[in-house]
Formats: C-alpha cells, sequence, structure tokens
C-alpha cells in the first residue's frame, strides 16, 4: 500500500511539473531531492542495522564459546575428581 502511495506522489509530483512553470519545476525536484534524501537515509539506517546486528552476533558467539570453555572446564575438574577419588 506504502509503494502504491509513494508512486502516485512521485507521478503526481511529474505530472505537475511537467504542466507548471518554474516555480513548480523548482518544487518538484526540491520534493525529488527530499524524497531522494529521504530514501538515503533510510538506507544507511538499514545498513547501520545490518552491522548492529553483526556486532551482537559476535558478542553471543564469543559468549556461547566461553560457556563451552567453562563446560570442558567442568567436565575435566569433575573427572579428575573422580578418578581421584577412585585411587584412594
Amino acid at each position: 500500500m506504502k509503494k502504491i502511495a509513494l508512486s502516485v506522489v512521485i507521478a503526481s509530483t511529474v505530472a505537475l511539473a511537467a504542466c507548471g512553470g518554474a516555480a513548480t519545476n523548482n518544487a518538484a525536484t526540491t520534493d525529488a531531492n527530499a524524497m531522494t534524501n529521504a530514501v538515503n537515509s533510510m538506507e544507511q539506517s538499514a545498513s547501520d542495522m545490518q552491522n548492529q546486528g553483526a556486532a551482537l552476533a559476535n558478542e553471543v558467539n564469543g559468549a556461547a564459546a566461553q560457556m563451552q570453555d567453562a563446560a570442558n572446564s567442568v567436565a575435566a575438574n569433575t573427572a579428575a575428581a573422580a578418578n581421584t577419588a577412585a585411587a584412594h
């Protein structure tokens, strides 16, 4: 629905620019530039969010690796304690 509305806005802006004088053409150019700037801002925001998501994934993976190391250490210590107890 939003894409259709944007298409209507763009089409009507272009139509007005074609029919109008210099002032209308300037307004249409200004509107087009504003829309381009808005799209560029949204694309940059999306890129920033992707980068933040990747950084978060890296942090989670690092934490998971630390948890696995801790679990391995507990398992090794448990096995060593069991062996020590069995030796006595």
